[in-house]
């Protein structure tokens, strides 16, 4: 009876996904025929970061997950999948305890630097818009990144640590970090690190923004001075113009010779993002169109939110998907994303 009431959950389920997905992908079509954007874009205080402060993040992700996984690894090089239950707790804790500190520092080099809208939004009201968008964006993504993972999955097959240990173990002691790693730490971790820090500095980069090459490695230290006449910082980005930095002042185009550049922080930071899980198997040919359209709307949005919405709400259907498959068999196997 539960079977049966799960599968018809599911069903429906699959069948909202599908046609909200669906509305998406008609008003996209309607969009590119109008030749209107798909989004508008939401001016935002610019990036103020630095290449050097992108490999100290790396390096401080590097150095704390040595630290904190290391005790629970044999001497010898192994995997999280070879290591006893206790050690893989251990491990998964460590890990998930070293990426929240990274994820706490960043945060404050963001804040610091002028930049707590890019990440919570600039008011309540658009907070709760970029939910929506992120909700709507990840019915439209789930649908062709699920098919994409299929196909793939007939010549390569899906590997994942996380996954072969919460199928040899499933007991809650591993479900518990096991979920905290995938549903909520590590897309955590990973918009921060590819969004927030890589694509931000790179449009930047190709913006000219930074006029020397300490600050194209340090980025500019300090908040961004804030217009009088407005409230509002001076520096503000817009992928199409920029807005006034004065109340006198008309507004003028942010990229007159080569708009076409911000298409390259949105490509260039899906490259490395689906490269990082090259131990995955074929994970890294969707993971890479996920992140296109992770790319486009957070620099459209300037908000991590809708990114953050889709990435956590597509590992978390993947999680329960896979809880499921393992508590009630192989008729309800999907491919976890």
């Amino acid at each position: 009876m539960i079977q049966l009431l799960l599968g018809f959950s599911l069903i429906g389920y699959a069948a909202l996904v599908l046609t909200i997905s669906v509305s998406v992908w008609v008003g996209v079509a309607r969009c590119l025929a109008a030749n209107r954007p798909l989004l508008e874009t939401q001016p935002a205080p610019v990036a103020r970061w630095g290449l050097l402060d992108i490999f100290g993040g790396t390096l401080g992700f590097i150095v704390l997950a040595n630290l904190l996984v290391s005790p629970y690894l044999p001497s010898e090089p192994t995997s999280l999948a070879d290591l006893s239950p206790a050690q893989r707790i251990g491990a998964m804790w460590g890990q998930i305890t070293a990426q929240s500190l990274v994820c706490l520092g960043i945060f404050f080099l963001i804040v610091m630097r002028g930049g707590l809208t890019l990440v919570i939004g600039e008011s309540w009201a658009a907070f709760r818009k970029d939910v929506l968008i992120g909700i709507a964006t990840f019915c439209a993504l789930c649908v062709p990144v699920i098919i994409i993972q299929i196909v793939i999955a007939q010549f390569v097959e899906y590997k994942h640590e996380l996954i072969t240990m919460l199928i040899e173990s499933p007991t809650p002691a591993i479900i518990i970090p096991v979920i905290v790693s995938a549903v909520l730490v590590a897309p955590i971790t990973e918009e921060f690190a590819f969004r927030l820090l890589l694509q931000g500095w790179l449009e930047e980069l190709m913006a000219g923004r930074y006029i020397s090459a300490g600050q194209i490695l340090m980025g500019r230290m300090g908040p961004p001075k804030i217009d009088q006449s407005n409230g509002l910082p001076e520096e503000r980005f817009s992928a199409e113009v920029e807005t006034e930095t004065t109340s006198t002042e008309p507004a003028k185009e942010a990229y007159p010779d080569r708009p076409s550049l911000m298409v390259f922080p949105i490509f260039a930071s899906s490259i490395i993002f689906a490269l990082l899980h090259f131990d995955q198997g074929g994970a890294p040919i969707p993971l890479f169109f996920l992140a296109l359209g992770l790319g486009y709307v957070y620099q459209k949005r300037r908000s991590i939110t809708p990114s953050l919405v889709v990435h956590m709400m597509l590992n978390g259907q993947s999680m329960f998907l896979l809880i499921m498959q393992i508590s009630f068999g192989e008729s309800l196997e999907t491919p976890p994303v």
